[in-house]
């Protein structure tokens, strides 16, 4: 009788699996499906969410333009901020009403503080603060 190993059983003895024996590697259905849906309302935040920073950029660049353009009169603020809302394409989304002009030392005050909101599904949305200030000089 010989009492020696051969070396694939060896090998799978010191693997701690019988000789021969593969491991598959891979995700399993369910992993799949788990993974699938973290990828879709990922997607979905994405797809809501861009479109508000993206408006807020474009007011923000109206903001900048206000820094430095001079202005008359609260008339003649809301008058270009009109327009700019009107170039940008933001026009539905923001009003030039809603817009707070208060009269400072040299010049006036615009600020606008508003809420965006991202609908994702059903009743549950997204709720995004935004602030915007700046002066505009006589």
């Amino acid at each position: 009788m010989d009492n020696s190993v051969s070396k694939g059983q060896f090998r799978g003895q010191l693997n701690g699996r019988a000789a021969g024996a593969t491991r598959q590697g891979g995700m399993s259905l369910v992993g799949l499906i788990i993974a699938a849906i973290v990828l879709g309302f990922s997607a979905l935040v994405v797809m809501q969410v861009v479109p508000l920073y993206i408006a807020d950029q474009k007011l923000t660049s109206i903001f900048k333009g206000l820094e430095e353009a001079s202005a008359g009169s609260p008339a003649e603020i809301r008058r270009t901020i009109d327009k700019q809302l009107d170039i940008n394409e933001v026009d539905d989304r923001f009003d030039s009403k809603e817009f707070e002009i208060r009269p400072v030392t040299g010049g006036y005050s615009v600020t606008y503080n508003y809420d965006g909101r991202a609908t994702l599904f059903g009743n549950l949305s997204l709720v995004a603060e935004f602030k915007h200030q700046t002066r505009v000089s006589n």
